[in-house]
């Protein structure tokens, strides 16, 4: 076919045409759509085009640039911070883009990677103060405060701002340098007295250190710089709350809620007249939140909680019911159900609501310690544990969580941990008593004498009126020989808070021990009249009047103690001593079948008559007697225990064993015996391996128990690790060479040359 030449030059002209509108724009006209776009204030728009751009040409800095400035001013932190480490990538001579992306990663608790970003600046201009800052701060973060130190006052010489005066007292401080710190924070006022930064630094510093009217001096400094600062004017006000000065603070507050969108800052308002217990103007901020789609479950959860704390139950689950029912997968609405169940000693429930708020939402703090709190209460310290460590990963600053891990180490007997953990929870939270009595219990059980009398003194000066200071003050005082101030410690405390029951038990051994008798048994006759059924009082009760003669009392004290708590491991334990040394068992066989009969359902009389069955030889009967209270309670920590030790040592039902010793391990944690039992039955299964960190926790608790060492040899032996074996099993021989199994650990040592 012939086609005219001018008709060939049109159709090729169109195919031009239409080829170029059919291909996709340049990278540089997305980015220059983009711009025009947020020209217009439309992010939205903007966003898209930049994102185009970048997939158009990976390696298009500037777009990365724009994305990270409006994902961050979004609050998108994990995508600002990809974005500004791209351009920075990028951008390898870019001091500016270094430091841009250093601060996200800073932030990001990245903080080696902030330090590197900070090198790659100063590679390009040494001379770059805000690089040096940077650097500090990364250092100090390492727990490198000498150099950060180092750093930041290179930073001064070259360009000494307020902030970075400020930065150089705070890292003072941290080194506890009190006296450079306040002279870095007083030339930060004095670079710039109309710096936040300077003044709130300042006035923080003479707040920590007790300066009060200084401090206060200082925040009003603050805002007289800038009256409408957010932060200014909330720092006043918690200062005023935190010092009980409450109606001080209500114009600071409101005035934050009214200058901010943020529903944190109206619930800021809403706690203030929670704790003042103004209800008509709490309902109303929170009505006012309700309003907004978006704050809607967020209200309605904090009215849930509000009338919870007033009491109204029922009002409070409906109000809780209703938000999840609507939103199902808001983890916060979980949380506080799961507070609410918890409270009412549903752990189970409380769990599930735990789970489905980290379901839900995997980095939500307060979901995982609630989830640490409930497995707490069910006596899972492993678990807790976890994920109080996660609440940590997550805010590296959690407090409240690093005093659950102290706790939980103490427990274990991980004194320097537990100290450690103390330690960072104060720094965090410097005005907190409950921090520093942890770190005080943790110094003085690891043996830090000097430093645990350094806390409790100053504890002692800023709270002289709590009667767990006094506690604290008196253990001092015990380590040091000084039984006359110990008392006189410990009787304070009771008098402030009579409910204490470390420093009775402290009275009562000083009384006994001292010959006065007849007083320690009138301190705890009181204690039981006003708790008569608290199953620890109660073995304390046991303890007291069998330490002065009288074991037909402390025998009933300890029946007591087993009714009122099944699973109080130490009162069988005690009573079985008590058996032996009076030589009663056939007696007390009879008079526990009397009971276990009156009382069918309970565990702890039938499991009493086991283990006295045990103590006359009579295994197979006793075994019988484990298996029936298993049988009516599946949980029954104590019967649970011995029949699992008794299966493994007879090397039967194995599998059985493990569950049962696994039921115990649940219910007890922390009972040596409980881990012991564990770690046997993983023997008798050729796993060796799992039985010895459970034996490890066994011997902290006790640590001159043959039987414990002898057992980690089996374990090590089985793991192959000789040399390990045959120290544990030397250990076991050395503590008691007579012990049930000496011979066969004699065997075994032979075996292993």
């Amino acid at each position: 076919m012939n086609v005219p030449h001018h008709l060939r030059l049109l159709v090729g002209a169109l195919l031009v045409v239409l080829t170029a509108a059919g291909c996709s724009r340049s990278a540089q006209s997305h980015f220059d759509r983009g711009n025009a776009y947020l020209d217009k204030s439309n992010e939205t728009a903007a966003v898209l085009e930049f994102r185009s751009a970048v997939g158009k040409d990976p390696k298009f800095a500037a777009a990365h640039v724009k994305l990270a400035e409006i994902y961050l001013k979004r609050g998108d932190g994990a995508r600002a911070l990809h974005h500004r480490v791209r351009a920075a990538d990028l951008l390898p001579n870019d001091v500016d883009a270094q430091l841009k992306a250093g601060s996200l990663l800073l932030a990001a608790d990245k903080f080696q990677d902030a330090q590197a970003r900070a090198d790659k600046a100063l590679a390009i201009d040494l001379r770059s103060a805000d690089a040096l800052v940077l650097r500090a701060n990364a250092l100090a973060l390492l727990n490198n405060v000498d150099d950060a130190i180092k750093q930041v006052q290179q930073a001064i010489a070259l360009d000494p701002t307020a902030t970075r005066q400020a930065t150089l007292g705070v890292f003072q401080l941290a080194k506890g340098r009190r006296e450079e710190a306040e002279a870095a924070f007083r030339q930060a006022v004095a670079t710039d007295p109309k710096s936040l930064v300077a003044q709130l630094s300042l006035a923080q510093f003479l707040w920590t250190t007790g300066r009060l009217p200084e401090a206060e001096a200082a925040l009003k400094a603050a805002l007289a710089a800038d009256a409408d600062s957010a932060v200014a004017n909330r720092s006043l006000a918690t200062f005023y709350v935190a010092s009980n000065r409450l109606p001080e603070a209500e114009p600071y507050l409101k005035k934050v809620a009214d200058a901010s969108d943020e529903p944190a800052a109206k619930l800021l308002l809403v706690d203030y007249y929670t704790r003042l217990r103004r209800r008509a103007d709490a309902f109303a901020a929170l009505e006012e939140l309700s309003t907004a789609p978006q704050t809607w479950a967020l209200a309605r959860s904090r009215v849930a909680a509000y009338l919870y704390s007033e009491g109204k139950t029922a009002e409070a689950h409906g109000a809780i019911d209703e938000v999840i029912a609507k939103q199902p997968f808001y983890a916060d609405g979980h949380v506080v159900r799961g507070r609410f169940l918890l409270a009412e000693g549903k752990a189970d429930q409380a769990l599930a609501e735990a789970k489905q708020a980290v379901s839900s939402e995997p980095r939500n703090v307060e979901a995982h310690h609630l989830l640490g709190s409930v497995y707490l209460a069910k006596r899972d310290h492993e678990s807790a544990a976890a994920s109080f460590n996660e609440v940590l990963r997550l805010n590296p600053r959690a407090w409240a969580a690093q005093l659950q891990l102290a706790q939980i180490d103490l427990q274990r007997g991980s004194f320097a941990t537990a100290a450690q953990l103390a330690e960072q929870a104060a720094r965090t939270q410097p005005r907190s008593l409950e921090a520093k009595l942890l770190l005080a219990r943790s110094l003085l059980a690891r043996g830090d004498i000097d430093r645990g009398a350094a806390v409790i003194r100053g504890l002692e000066t800023a709270f002289p009126q709590v009667g767990a200071v006094q506690t604290e003050a008196g253990m001092l005082a015990l380590r040091r020989g000084d039984r006359a101030g110990a008392r006189a410690a410990f009787e304070k405390a009771l008098s402030l808070d009579p409910a204490l029951l470390e420093p009775l038990t402290a009275l009562a051994t000083l009384d006994v021990s001292e010959g006065h008798g007849e007083r320690a048994r009138t301190r705890v006759e009181a204690r039981l009249q006003k708790t008569p059924h608290d199953s620890v009082v109660l073995v304390l009760a046991a303890r007291t009047w069998a330490s002065t003669g009288d074991q037909a009392k402390a025998e009933e004290f300890l029946r007591r103690a087993i009714d009122a708590d099944p699973s109080n491991l130490g009162a069988y334990s005690l009573l079985g001593q008590l058996y032996f040394s009076q030589g009663k068992l056939d007696k007390a066989i009879s008079e526990y079948e009397t009971i276990a009969a009156r009382q069918p359902g309970s565990a702890g009389a039938p499991t009493i008559v086991g283990m006295l069955l045990q103590a006359q030889g009579k295994a197979d009967e006793a075994r019988r007697r484990f298996e029936a209270v298993v049988e009516k309670d599946p949980q029954a920590v104590v019967a649970s225990n011995n029949l699992a030790y008794m299966y493994a040592t007879r090397g039967e039902q194995l599998d059985r064993a493990l569950q049962l010793a696994q039921v115990a391990k649940a219910g007890r944690p922390d009972d040596p015996d409980v881990s012991d039992t564990l770690a046997f039955v993983y023997i008798k299964k050729q796993l060796g391996a799992l039985a010895i960190p459970l034996l490890r926790q066994a011997l902290e608790k006790r640590p001159a128990e043959a039987v414990f060492h002898y057992h980690l040899g089996l374990a090590h032996s089985q793991a192959g690790d000789k040399a390990a074996a045959r120290k544990a099993l030397e250990q076991a021989l050395r503590l008691n060479s007579d012990f049930r199994g000496a011979e066969d650990a004699r065997q075994l040592l032979r075996s292993l040359g």
